[in-house]
């Protein structure tokens, strides 16, 4: 009897915790629990990448280390393959979806976007040193594997301009560039200043001369949908990274260490 009472007793617990977030939103569930949940994927430097111990770095990370600080709250972070922080995101199971994201119109169906705090310069294709004559164009690129990681805008632009090539979908930036070390691929799509960083720590990699067409529409933190009071919250912080141009100097300060950790 006492068991069953302390299974119900429990069941009624979580039942009237999960009842509050509902009724009293997301943001008041994160204040009365003192945690604030946030995904993402740490394969991407500088965004986000393995520091000396293992645990998650870089300017995303320290920016959602701002972003708790100033909401008086814990940080959890919780760490998943690109699409699976996408997935996490719609079905509730983190607060926030932080990972260098761009906030795509295919996106914002299943889930809502803060402003901007991030703007990235190009999307080019990383290749090998010994394919820097041969390879120079877009087109060069027909009948060649290009990777891209799976769920992102790499691999859309890989589809939609280079429809020639033939797409490797990878799981985690790194094993792209194994696979293009090992000249399995021909080319491993990023964003410029994720590739530069590959560049400056690896000898054999450089970037192709051509890049995607495209125009960044910068780069945002992802929330599960309906969420307006939380919504309206990270947008108040995010108004002061951007004022302060905050992110600029974690991006910077990921540069640093990153490349200290590849010496």
């Amino acid at each position: 009897m006492k068991k069953l009472l302390a299974g119900l007793l429990a069941a009624l617990m979580i039942l009237s915790l999960t009842s509050f977030a509902l009724a009293t939103g997301r943001l008041d569930a994160i204040k009365a629990a003192g945690k604030l949940v946030v995904g993402t994927s740490p394969d991407y430097a500088p965004y986000e990448f393995p520091g000396p111990d293992g645990t998650p770095v870089g300017a995303d990370i320290d920016f959602a280390k701002y972003i708790a600080q100033q909401l008086g709250v814990e940080l959890v972070v919780e760490s998943y393959s690109f699409e699976a922080v996408l997935a996490a995101v719609v079905a509730g199971k983190i607060d926030i979806g932080i990972a260098g994201m761009d906030p795509t119109p295919e996106r914002r169906a299943s889930m809502d976007f803060t402003d901007i705090y991030y703007n990235e310069t190009n999307q080019v294709i990383l290749i090998h040193k010994d394919n820097a004559q041969s390879i120079k164009t877009l087109s060069d690129f027909k009948g060649k594997k290009v990777a891209a990681q799976n769920g992102t805008l790499q691999q859309t632009l890989v589809t939609e301009q280079l429809p020639d090539s033939e797409l490797t979908l990878i799981t985690l930036i790194p094993d792209g560039v194994m696979e293009l070390l090992t000249k399995k691929v021909a080319g491993l799509a990023l964003a410029s200043v994720v590739a530069d960083q590959y560049v400056a720590n690896y000898p054999d990699l450089v970037i192709c001369e051509s890049k995607f067409d495209y125009v960044s529409s910068g780069i945002a933190a992802a929330v599960p949908k309906d969420e307006p009071e939380l919504l309206a919250a990270l947008n108040g912080i995010i108004a002061k990274v951007v004022e302060e141009k905050l992110f600029y100097q974690w991006v910077d300060t990921a540069v640093a260490l990153n490349n200290e950790m590849n010496k």
